[in-house]
């Protein structure tokens, strides 16, 4: 069997009523000519989901997908434990947003209330702010402690952003974004973002356009009452203003997100983390230079993933001011189980978040994913209204 190598995989778009054309325009993404004069809202960079995944792209697993991939490399791809914890499945959804309108007010189950409901892992994520235009705005959280019947109340009434802590977002911010954490955006601002691999989403509030028989999106207010956290934003804990240099953001059971300012080349050794590590290129240009000679280059938008197994190699800028997200998976257990204090919050942090240094008429789907009537996060197409949602209720 060949060795195994830095593996890039086609960027997948998806169209978005809030989306805009900088993947494309900005980031220079290859997307069918379909979507050139769509609005395109997410890259999709790396992601297993609902019986599909993203296509290698590079190498002479150029064609195959991630989820073949996993099937013959196993542990040496991901990691044993890793592996053995996600029974195979791939367990990271990587995405670049591009956000010029209005995100619906939303939020997501925990691992516990995902998989009883909806047969699927819970959605942990965080955004890493790559640009932002001024009047852009995050919604993250409550600015006070609120009550089920307020939010309910204030979701109807649209004025539901009186109990949300707002955030004026500027390149370099991160957001760790945990289950039940209530969220929006709007305005014209592009993240990076790194989430469990589910997408399951619970929209509470669409901007008034749920009230218009050509634009309403189907609406998930009662589902999410009891999935929400009412208290107040802890800004101190989870969000991190304009980050530089190389430190840990987030170190969670569900990933490890860091950034590498490289200003130097830094020896790199896989099989330390027991687990694959991403790299996403948030500013100038890396090269990873094997033993064998043999260069990866990664730019400004471009993600690569390196398997758990490969031999040690040289990270090196090839810009000034060269910066990428570090991501892997932390130490796990070979026990599957997911209802294993995932949720906790002092499991969630590790310690700490700052660290300066039934199947669908669709057929089979990756999660065996039990649907209800709404199709929650399905994208099967299975109801010609929500086509335009896909997989995801953003």
């Amino acid at each position: 069997m060949n060795k195994l190598y830095p593996i890039k995989f086609i960027a997948d778009p998806r169209e978005r009523v809030w989306g805009g054309d900088y993947l494309i325009k900005g980031l220079k993404k290859d997307f069918d000519e379909e979507f050139s004069n769509r609005p395109v809202g997410e890259s999709w960079e790396l992601w297993s989901l609902y019986g599909g995944s993203s296509v290698v792209s590079n190498g002479f697993l150029a064609g195959n997908t991630l989820d073949e991939l996993m099937e013959i490399y196993l542990g040496d791809l991901v990691g044993e434990n890793v592996f053995a914890h996600y029974r195979g499945d791939f367990p990271l959804l990587v995405k670049i947003l591009d956000i010029k309108g209005k995100i619906s007010v939303q939020v997501h189950p925990s691992n516990e209330i995902a998989m009883e409901r909806e047969d699927s892992y819970g959605k942990a994520e965080m955004w890493y702010i790559m640009d932002a235009k001024p009047g852009a705005k995050l919604y993250v959280g409550f600015n006070r402690n609120v009550t089920p019947t307020e939010l309910y109340n204030k979701c109807k009434d649209g004025t539901v952003t009186e109990l949300l802590n707002c955030i004026t977002p500027q390149k370099g911010d991160c957001i760790y974004i945990q289950p039940g954490c209530i969220h929006a955006a709007e305005g014209e601002v592009v993240v990076a973002e790194i989430q469990q691999s589910s997408d399951i989403s619970y929209r509470l509030y669409d901007w008034g356009r749920e009230n218009n028989p050509k634009t309403a999106r189907k609406m998930h207010l009662e589902d999410a009452i009891d999935v929400i956290d009412y208290s107040e934003f802890d800004k101190e804990k989870y969000f991190f203003s304009k980050v530089t240099g190389s430190r840990t953001i987030v170190d969670t059971n569900n990933f490890v997100v860091s950034t590498l300012e490289l200003v130097k080349a830094e020896r790199i050794i896989p099989s330390l983390t027991g687990s694959f590590t991403v790299y996403m290129c948030l500013n100038g240009k890396a090269s990873l230079r094997m033993n064998d000679g043999n260069e990866y280059h990664i730019s400004k938008g471009e993600t690569i993933l390196v398997p758990s197994s490969m031999e040690d190699f040289l990270l090196v800028p090839m810009e000034e001011g060269t910066i990428l997200l570090d991501v892997h998976m932390p130490q796990l257990s070979d026990d599957p189980d997911l209802y294993l204090n995932y949720d906790e919050p002092e499991d969630e942090a590790h310690g700490s978040y700052k660290d300066s240094s039934e199947e669908c008429d669709c057929g089979h789907h990756h999660y065996h994913h039990h649907h209800n009537e709404d199709h929650h996060g399905c994208g099967c197409g299975c109801e010609e209204e929500d086509d335009e949602d896909e997989e995801d209720y953003l």
